[in-house]
Order: structure tokens, then sequence, then C-alpha cells
């Protein structure tokens, strides 16, 4: 008896939160709120939500603020090209699933040893990253990021997966708010120099995997194509960029990023 009476005040207490929440759909702190009532269940350092566009770069429609230990440089940073090179960005397009998505689930092998991680993610993120994702339509994908300093419990996911069926829509239902999105809108997809121009599509996919910690292997498996054509779109890439190494391929692009 005793049990079902604080499961009762607890229901009481979720369907109080939950109201609040709906009742600020239309407010600009609708996405505080959520982080709010998110942060007293799983334990995060920081959250931003994206909407990741095919035709433009990802808009960023609110964030952590300074305290919560968010960086807008690393954020400007992001914007300019680092997104290219997130595994949540590149597996958004190629597995546009609907829901909780995992760093665990979505990061290449050598994802840890890869720039966009040493330029962004160690130190913005630092050590573990969830993604809830709602397509809404074929172009425009909703994120809310949650990053923590340390790795999610199996605790958190728990709580984050019971959380996932009512979060989803009422992020599709903010957005009919988010009127100032398309103002928003960062610049178009990060063109081609010159030099990169000469990249066929193929070789600009194999770059950015490369880039963002994907074994030859990994490259050869989400593309569906063999291992020794990979390595043949590497030697191509490499030469018509004048290369010779992966870091010199990260500075390049990124110096390219810059201008």
């Amino acid at each position: 008896m005793g049990n079902k009476y604080f499961l009762s005040l607890e229901n009481l207490a979720w369907h109080r939160e939950f109201g609040r929440l709906i009742d600020s759909l239309d407010m600009p702190e609708f996405w505080y709120y959520v982080a709010r009532y998110l942060r007293e269940r799983v334990v995060f350092n920081n959250w931003a939500v994206l909407l990741f566009s095919r035709h433009n770069r990802p808009v960023i429609l609110a964030e952590s603020d300074d305290s919560d230990g968010s960086d807008a440089q690393l954020f400007i940073d992001y914007q300019k090209g680092l997104y290219l090179l997130d595994p949540f960005y590149i597996n958004a397009w190629r597995n546009p699933g609907l829901g909780l998505q995992r760093l665990v689930e979505v990061a290449p092998a050598h994802f840890r040893e890869t720039e966009y991680y040493r330029r962004y993610f160690k130190r913005n993120i630092v050590e573990d990253e969830v993604q809830f994702n709602l397509p809404l339509d074929e172009q425009n994908i909703l994120c809310l990021s949650l990053g923590a300093s340390t790795a999610f419990s199996s605790q958190d996911i728990g709580v984050m997966t019971l959380t996932e069926p009512w979060l989803l829509p009422l992020m599709r239902q903010r957005m009919r708010f988010e009127l100032s999105a398309g103002d928003k809108s960062a610049a178009p997809l990060c063109g081609q120099s010159a030099q990169f121009a000469t990249l066929t599509e193929r070789e600009n996919e194999v770059m950015h995997l490369m880039l963002s910690g994907c074994s030859t292997k990994e490259i050869s498996r989400r593309l569906a194509i063999s291992i020794e054509t990979v390595r043949a779109h590497k030697k191509h890439l490499y030469a018509k960029l004048k290369v010779k190494t992966q870091s010199a391929l990260f500075a390049l692009f990124w110096q390219r990023r810059q201008e």
C-alpha cells in the first residue's frame, strides 16, 4: 500500500512538470525548461538544440549558457565546418532514424584520435554524448544533444529511453514556434575551393569519413565498396590535394573553412 502511495506522488509530480513543458511550448524558454527537466533525472554538463539540413550548415536554435561549460567559439568552429566530421551529423543522413542516438553507436573506431575529437568534442562535450533525433522531412532533422564529462550510465540511458516517446512529439510541436529558424539559417553548405573542387563526390565522402575516424574497413562497409576501391580513392584524393598525411589533409580542410 505504501509503495503505491509513493508511486502516485511521483506520478503527480511528473504530470505537473509535463504540464509546465506543454504550457511553455510557445515560449523562448522552452528548451531551457526541457534541459532543466532532464537534468533533474540525468547527469549531463551541456546541451544544444540543432537543426541539421542537407543544404545548409547546422542552425543552433538554443544552447547551454557559459555557466554550463559551453564555449561560444567552439560552436562557431562547429558551424564553419567541423560539423562535417561530427559522427552524429554523418549518421543522421546515412541512417536518418527517429529517437535516441548514442555516441557509442555512431562513432567510428578511431574517433578519439581525430582532430574533430581534439579540437571540438574533448573541449566542449568532453566524454560522452547522446542525441534525440527527430526527422522533420527529407531535408531537415531536429536534434537535442546532451554532453557529459563522464559516460552516461545504463540508468541514464534507461531514463532517456522512457522520456523519448513524449519528448519527440513535444519537439515536433515546438517547431511550429521556431519562426526565426529560417532567419537564423546559417550559410549554405561549405563550398569548394578550386583545389577541393577537383575531388569527386565519392572522394569527398571518403575524405570526410577518414577525418571523422573511420578505418579503411569501416569506410568500405559504410559506402558498400571494396577495400581496394577505398584505398584507390584515398590515393587519388591525396594526389589531387597534394598532401601525404591525414594530419596535413585535416590542416588543408580546416584552412579552407577559415577563408
